[in-house]
């Protein structure tokens, strides 16, 4: 296994691990597109991506974050994304403006935003590009680019005094596979797909900004003065509200499975015997703090009260499925 260090703002190293043997010439890219990154930023006090996340992940990677450990097979899409970046820069015409750095001033704060490509013509469009998996597409969950996109065009008038007519986010989908795409209802057409996305009102981004921005206001004034920091919502940390099942008695089987509880105790109610059945409310953990997808549960307070009741609920209800 090798062991390297990267540099941050936020404090001294991050271990970077490369424990498949992956080539030098792609942890030379991962560098180099962190140092890019700081270069761009600038003075910024925060940029887009960081305001639209969770105010308590953010602190506490800013806390631990030298004791945080990522292997670089786990960087890799973040790599192919800049790439992509680049090669768009390479086919930009009068018509397309690649990679538009803009920075603006909200509540007392620097905040950045790099806008992938700006199409100018009868109208304008900000266009971003993603690598995500089917699921994605699957699911329609789109409110993160919605958030994304609505800033950078907050940001494109404020700057630019460029006001924005449509949004649209292209899809590279890493885990694409044909026959899914012809069998499969609600699976993406094609390895690339182009998704519209909701354009709000000015008011509606102005709003939104702001109260993002306070957020992590508030969340640096208790980190650096010591105090609890905001707990993170059901989004943040992809809590879902699970099912309902209708079990028999002391079995671990479920007989129906329903997306609302209102659903599983009609059906029930209309069974035969439904005395001998009840309405099961099934959980998973978070996924993200189960997971460690935000990287800091293991210093997450949040988290660790109550990891401790989701490991004894997944022992009870082990093979109740």
């Amino acid at each position: 296994m090798v062991v390297f260090c990267l540099s941050s703002e936020q404090t001294t190293t991050m271990q970077i691990t490369n424990n498949f043997n992956l080539p030098q010439t792609l942890i030379n890219l991962y560098e180099r597109q962190r140092e890019e990154y700081a270069e761009t930023r600038g003075d910024a006090d925060a940029s887009v991506t960081q305001i639209i996340r969770s105010p308590r992940i953010d602190m506490l990677r800013k806390k631990y974050f030298y004791k945080m450990t990522e292997d670089i097979s786990e960087r890799l899409w973040a790599v192919l994304g800049t790439l992509i970046h680049r090669i768009m820069e390479d086919g930009a015409d009068e018509e397309h403006i690649a990679e538009e750095n803009l920075v603006t001033d909200v509540k007392g704060w620097k905040i950045k935003g790099g806008i992938d490509v700006i199409r100018k013509g009868n109208s304008v469009s900000i266009i971003d590009y993603k690598f995500t998996k089917a699921y994605k597409f699957q699911k329609r969950d789109f409110l993160d680019w919605e958030e994304q996109l609505n800033c950078y065009a907050y940001l494109l008038r404020r700057c630019r005094e460029i006001y924005v007519d449509n949004l649209q986010v292209v899809m590279f989908v890493r885990d694409f596979t044909q026959v899914l795409a012809d069998t499969q209802k609600g699976y993406p057409p094609a390895s690339s797909v182009p998704v519209d996305i909701p354009l709000w009102t000015e008011e509606e981004q102005r709003t939104f900004i702001e109260e993002k921005v306070a957020a992590h206001q508030d969340a640096r004034r208790a980190y650096e003065w010591g105090e609890e920091l905001p707990l993170c919502t059901d989004r943040d940390r992809w809590f879902y509200p699970g099912d309902w099942a209708v079990i028999k008695k002391g079995g671990k089987r479920a007989a129906k499975v329903f997306g609302g509880e209102k659903s599983a105790t009609e059906h029930l109610a209309g069974m035969k015997n439904s005395s001998d059945y009840e309405v099961v409310h099934r959980q998973k953990p978070p996924v993200r703090c189960r997971g460690n997808y935000c990287g800091v549960n293991e210093w997450c307070d949040q988290w660790q009260k109550e990891k401790a009741r989701w490991d004894d609920d997944t022992e009870k209800t082990k093979g109740k499925k």
